[in-house]
């Protein structure tokens, strides 16, 4: 049913952004004003936790309100279930009254289905980058390559209209939509760019993605992402369509090759220092996933990888302040519910690790969530534990749009909600039983569990933030407590929808 909606939408989409490097969440050395005032005009949630550690899963649950073991993208380089995107044909007889798994419904499936008009812009990574031709993943640079999508801009998991960039730092610039743009107002730069990676210096020998880019901020991925944005919220504006724009920005994941203008604005800048960054004993187990870890970094360079995390985290907070710029200056501002987050942290050198992994931990699982719902009367801070399984329900909600039954997540500004005994829960699986772990936070603990070896880690968040002391030989009561509660989460999450295309 269609209706007259009230709201816009506007999603701010980051990548691989812990909850601790945000000047509103606290980090002093940061320098993100944009981000800063939209969480003083809105809700800042302070325990705000995704459902996976890596990419695909964690924004499979943020899309469909369901935590992985529900929707079936329980890892990097699996499909979130579409029947388009499998590689054969469904026959004819399939399509009558045999019934199927139903496809999880996206937010943006929701969004169409009440009158809106959806655009996502940037990384979604709902299908995988790596798969061969023959599948037609939208997603996969081998189906960029032959100039075939180059067209192409959806429809797309709900989302009517498609921008898309592929890649993270400089390998942005070979495929996607952002490409094509280069090549028409910069046609030179790739070329010059991929001269300049053959003389690159790297001021952290052993890491090899770390240096200032030779991509100038007006022609950077973010800097494309604002402009595609606000020239999309003007011809909202005008032709009176509400809409729901997802922009996902590819940093500050790794590779960390901010512009040049901001590596230089960032070079001598004091930074917060890593927990534990020459701890040996932390957990390494868990599939290692987008780049690995790095370890036995001196203290010098550990400030220099931080850096070029704060500048590219600078340059997101630009995007956002020209984005929302536009959106005062079509008049929008007072109709349109805001929202910030990421899919997931980075070690960033605590405990010696850097990039991400497998296993659930706070730099990987807390990531900032900052909501804004116009005339709402909201508190500043909201520190009840949140799921990104809620962002659905919550910003359906928040528009006055009915709540699809059966989602993992709920709407968390309705009254109750923020009982202090909620919990919430990630899920992470690789294929390997050994890696498997479900992690559950309350108010107050974390805590994770692996079944295949029953290793426990429990951490209290109230004394302890930077999980610097296992307390599971400590409390075995509160261990066994939320082992049992692990197993029944897993339980009740688990209904995977696998693109089943027949019966049996």
């Amino acid at each position: 049913m269609k209706n007259n909606p009230a709201f816009n939408v506007l999603l701010f989409h980051c990548d691989q952004l812990r909850y601790d490097c945000i000047g509103s969440n606290g980090n002093r050395y940061v320098r993100t004003p944009n981000i800063d005032a939209l969480a003083t005009a809105g809700t800042v949630f302070s325990r705000h936790i995704a459902a996976n550690t890596v990419c695909m899963p964690s924004r499979a649950s943020l899309l469909t309100g369901l935590y992985p073991p529900g929707h079936g993208l329980t890892a990097n380089g699996i499909a979130l279930n579409r029947k388009e995107y499998i590689p054969h044909a469904i026959p004819d007889w399939v399509k009558g009254d045999i019934p199927i798994a139903e496809e999880p419904q996206t937010l943006a499936d929701a969004f169409v289905s009440a009158g809106y008009h959806t655009a996502a812009f940037g990384k979604l990574h709902l299908t995988p980058s790596l798969a061969p031709v023959c599948y037609g993943y939208p997603e996969t640079y081998a189906c960029w390559d032959d100039g075939h999508l180059d067209d192409w801009h959806g429809p797309y998991y709900g989302f009517q209209e498609i921008w898309m960039t592929k890649g993270h730092g400089e390998q942005t610039i070979e495929h996607g939509h952002y490409r094509l743009w280069l090549d028409e107002h910069f046609p030179d730069l790739r070329g010059r760019i991929k001269e300049a990676a053959q003389q690159v210096q790297h001021p952290v020998s052993s890491v090899d993605d770390c240096y200032p880019s030779a991509i100038p901020l007006e022609a950077h991925n973010t800097t494309w992402l604002a402009e595609h944005t606000a020239r999309y919220i003007a011809e909202r504006r005008r032709d009176g369509k509400a809409f729901f724009a997802f922009v996902g920005f590819p940093d500050p994941h790794h590779p960390f090759t901010p512009t040049m203008e901001t590596w230089e604005m960032f070079k001598d800048a004091p930074v917060h220092e890593p927990v534990a960054p020459d701890d040996t004993s932390w957990p390494r187990g868990g599939a290692t996933d987008g780049g690995g870890m790095q370890l036995n970094l001196t203290s010098e360079e550990r400030k220099i990888i931080i850096r070029a995390t704060y500048a590219m985290i600078y340059q997101i907070d630009l995007a956002v302040g020209r984005i929302i710029e536009s959106l005062k200056s079509e008049g929008l501002w007072e109709n349109t519910v805001i929202m910030f987050t990421s899919d997931h942290g980075d070690y960033l050198c605590d405990h010696g690790l850097l990039r991400k992994s497998g296993h659930g931990c706070d730099a990987l699982l807390h990531v900032p969530f900052i909501m804004r719902v116009p005339k709402a009367n909201l508190p500043a801070y909201i520190h009840t534990p949140m799921s990104s399984c809620d962002v659905m329900p919550t910003t359906l909600a928040a528009c006055g749009l009915a709540v699809p039954p059966g989602l993992h997540g709920i709407n968390v500004l309705e009254p109750g909600a923020g009982h202090p005994d909620r919990q919430v829960y990630a899920f992470t699986a690789d294929g390997n039983p050994a890696n498997n772990n479900i992690t559950i936070y309350d108010h107050q603990y974390r805590f994770t569990w692996f079944p295949a070896d029953n290793r426990t880690f429990l951490f209290d968040h109230s004394t302890d933030h930077g999980e610097t002391r296992n307390l599971s030989t400590d409390r075995p009561d509160l261990v066994s407590r939320f082992r049992n509660g692990a197993s029944t989460a897993l339980a009740r999450a688990y209904s995977p929808i696998t693109g089943r295309v027949a019966p049996w």
